[in-house]
């Protein structure tokens, strides 16, 4: 630990590479749309409104990119923390001890590229379910947070109510 700060185990931000690409798509498609409407290969009536179409598309996508790329996650020995936002912050933190149960999603695309969407289940009384995500190397990051959490669970002495069917 270095002064009040405890050492993070685990730091990383969303993965929004999609989105960049989805943007770099659609600013290709009106530029596209463009040339063929000063072609006249399509009639300038059809051509502007779907080049307008893809340049707005392209630019909702660049600024949620940078939305997504401004959430930050940190995970130490005692808490799992959120940071959040562009201009503006918001800080959120769990504490490890509270979290019931750790859930990793991923669909064919995402297990392709190595992502995925994790959902923490925890007794907090604020932020009860929290989606996290998409992360890169996601089997890792829920590996490394499902272990954090049997660790400070242990060191809290936290015992499980629920005894489950007999």
């Amino acid at each position: 630990m270095v002064g009040d700060q405890p050492s993070s185990v685990l730091q990383m931000s969303a993965d929004a590479r999609l989105r960049l690409w989805g943007a770099a798509v659609c600013a290709v498609c009106a530029l596209s749309f463009t040339y063929v409407g000063y072609e006249r290969a399509l009639p300038a009536l059809v051509a502007g409104p779907f080049a307008a179409a893809f340049v707005l598309w392209s630019a909702y996508l660049l600024l949620t990119y940078a939305g997504k790329r401004a959430v930050r996650y940190t995970l130490t020995a005692q808490r799992f923390e959120i940071e959040k936002g562009v201009l503006g912050k918001r800080y959120e933190s769990i504490e490890l001890w509270r979290v019931r149960d750790v859930v990793l999603e991923q669909g064919v695309l995402e297990r392709l590229r190595g992502v995925g969407r994790i959902t923490v289940f925890s007794s907090d009384q604020v932020e009860p379910v929290l989606r996290v995500g998409p992360v890169g190397d996601a089997r890792n990051v829920f590996e490394t947070l499902r272990n954090s959490v049997a660790v400070a669970r242990k060191d809290a002495r936290v015992l499980p109510l629920d005894a489950g069917p007999r």
